[in-house]
Formats: structure tokens, C-alpha cells, sequence
């Protein structure tokens, strides 16, 4: 992650406005550091302000993406699909081999002839019972032997439905797109063996709208929101305007980052899902004060500055948000209009001892 986002602040415990003892002090003619050598500004409210450039990763969008699985257990034998082609609704995907089909399909001839049978039954049982030669209750029995081997049918009948494939032969069916878009993802090969409970084989996903995924620090989240301003670049030079869509209300496990999500229309399909980019997030104006970065400095237990206090420089603790552009604000330690040591402060730390 880019310096301007990555630096973590210090805790508030650590950031009461505490100051250096007397002892850690420079004044002018004291031998510390020359005068003329530092540089020195006074800390204003916060304006407006654009981030650097962070590492962001473009995604295609979940909710336009469907994952394909096979309905029945088998082995795939033709695939006509690659990743990263475009298919459309219906189109061929894989053929499957399966066992599971042929029963189905032998289940269904079944209770076809079943139900020829019963209602062959059925006409001759009743026209018994009309003539006499038969009692009543043998129809009824003839009937329900009829309406049974019917439901039978149906269900054999829907059980193939359901498994919205195309026909490939009598052991064999063809799983089609679900849906148009692009084959972001493929898990599927010719001799696979494949199951209805295993995981996807492929995904198709509509790239008319793509995520922009970048990472972030929690602590450089606290002034990003749902629909502030951004800067996307793409391809080193192409720069969108964006907003963000979401900051993610938890870590993410394996980045340990907030991923902050944007979202751009990609009509013409230009922007490629698994390509790079970079973000620029933009910052209001803020009530806070902010300094130069290069004002802050650190000695590995929190962040510090030297302010300038009755003619001498004194060290002072400070809580510091992550850098934004070349300002970073200061949550606890600094007023508005204190002066502080934005260039040569690294003289200072040579001259004063860390006894705060």
C-alpha cells in the first residue's frame, strides 16, 4: 500500500498534548540546530484534498454473475467454451455423460407404459362393471391404479425438466448459459468427473458494470463514505471519475485491509476484470488542523512534532490521521495556529534528547 494511506496513527492514549521537559528545548544561538536551516509553518483548518494514488484491483460485479453447476453426477465429455469468451443465453457450455440421466430417462419410459397399462385396465375393468360381470369396487381399484401410474409419469416428466439442460443423446445432456456475459471464471476439462454437489465449474458475469476494489488500512478509512469522490486510473493514464459504492464495515481476513469498493458501467467493455488500476480518494474540508506530512515525525512508540512556544522549539505528542496528499491531520495535540517544524526537524532530534 502507498505511504499515503498504509501510515497507522497513533494510539490516544499515547497523544495527550503532552510536551517535552524544558531540558528538550532549542533555542536560537543554543548549539542545537541553526535557525536557518528549518523551516517553519502554522497549522490551518483542514481544506479540501486528494489522496496519492493506491494499488485497486477491478473485479467483475457479483451481482450480475451466475455460477453453473451440473445437475446430475457424471463425466464431462466436450466442452465448448473458454475463459474469457463471450457466450449468450442458451449457448452450449459442456456435454456430461451420466448414469444418473439414463435412469431418469428409464424411470420416465416406465411410467409410460405403467400408465398405458392401467388405463387399458381401467377401460376393460369398467366395461365389466357396466355389463355386470364385475362388482363395483373393482373400478374404483382400476381408477386409483390409473391416477397412481399418471402421477408417476409427471413426476419422472418434471424431474427431467428441472434439470434445464439440452438433449445430447440418451446418457448424455448439454449444460447451457444461463445467462449472457463473459466466462470469468472455468474449472471444467474433457474426462473431468463432476457431481451436483461439488463446487461451480464455471461462471458468467456481466461486464457492462465492474467493481474497483482497493485495500486499505482501518485507520485510513475514517473520512471515506458511500458516495465520495474518486479518481480511478486505468492502463497508467486513463482517469475516470467514480464514487465509492461501499466501505466494508469489516477486515478483510486475508488482507488484513478494509476493501473499499467503486463502481464504473463498462459498456464497451474496455475495462478488463483482473486488471490493476490505481484510486484517488478524495477528502472535505474538515473543523481539525492539518500539517505537512513531513512535519510529523516518529520514534517507533507514536508520532511527534517540534512546535515553536515562547522563542524556544518544544516536542510535542500528537495523534495523526493517515496522509492525505501532502497534509495530514492532526486529531490530538495541535491547534490552529500553532507553529510547527516542517522542514529540518531531523536537526532537532540530533540535538534534543527523547526524554519525553
Amino acid at each position: 500500500m502507498l505511504g499515503l494511506f498504509v501510515l497507522s496513527s497513533c494510539a490516544a492514549s499515547e497523544a495527550a498534548q503532552s510536551e517535552t521537559p524544558a531540558a528538550a528545548t532549542a533555542t536560537p544561538g543554543s548549539g542545537a540546530a541553526a535557525w536557518t536551516s528549518l523551516k517553519l509553518v502554522a497549522a490551518t483548518a483542514c481544506p479540501e484534498r486528494w489522496s496519492d494514488d493506491v494499488p485497486a484491483r477491478v473485479v467483475f460485479d457479483e451481482r450480475h454473475t451466475s455460477r453453473v453447476s451440473v445437475p446430475l453426477a457424471g463425466r464431462i465429455t466436450q466442452v465448448y467454451v473458454e475463459r474469457g469468451q463471450h457466450v449468450a443465453a442458451g449457448a452450449p457450455l459442456f456435454v456430461v455423460t451420466s448414469a444418473e440421466l439414463a435412469d431418469l430417462r428409464g424411470q420416465r419410459a416406465k411410467a409410460t407404459v405403467e400408465l398405458a397399462t392401467a388405463k387399458t385396465t381401467l377401460e376393460r375393468v369398467r366395461a365389466l362393471v357396466e355389463a355386470k360381470s364385475l362388482p363395483a369396487k373393482e373400478l374404483v381399484s382400476a381408477e386409483q391404479d390409473a391416477t397412481e401410474a399418471q402421477l408417476a409419469l409427471r413426476t419422472a416428466e418434471q424431474k427431467l425438466a428441472s434439470l434445464r439442460v439440452g438433449t445430447a443423446g440418451d446418457t448424455a445432456f448439454t449444460v447451457t448459459a444461463p445467462r449472457a456475459g463473459v466466462v470469468v471464471e472455468h474449472h471444467v476439462s474433457v474426462g473431468q468427473q463432476v457431481a451436483s454437489d461439488a463446487a461451480p465449474l464455471l461462471a458468467i458475469a456481466d461486464v457492462s458494470e465492474v467493481w474497483i476494489y482497493a485495500d486499505l488500512l482501518d485507520d485510513a478509512t475514517h473520512e471515506l463514505h458511500v458516495g465520495s469522490p474518486a479518481r480511478v486510473t486505468l492502463d497508467g493514464d486513463a482517469v475516470v471519475p467514480a464514487t465509492i459504492d461501499e466501505v466494508s464495515a469489516i477486515v478483510d481476513p486475508d488482507r488484513h485491509t478494509v476493501p473499499v469498493r467503486l463502481r464504473l458501467d463498462n459498456i464497451a467493455g474496455a475495462i478488463r476484470p483482473g486488471a490493476y488500476a490505481e484510486v484517488a480518494f478524495h477528502a472535505p474540508a474538515s473543523a481539525g488542523v492539518c500539517i505537512p506530512a513531513a512535519a510529523t515525525l516518529s520514534d517507533g512508540t507514536g508520532r511527534y512534532v517540534y512546535v515553536q512556544q515562547a522563542g524556544a522549539l518544544r516536542r510535542r505528542r500528537v495523534v495523526a490521521a493517515p496522509p492525505i496528499g501532502t497534509l495530514v491531520a492532526i486529531r490530538e495535540g495541535l491547534t490552529a495556529g500553532d507553529v510547527v517544524v516542517t522542514e529540518g526537524a531531523a536537526l532537532l532530534d540530533n540535538q534534543l534528547p527523547a526524554t519525553d
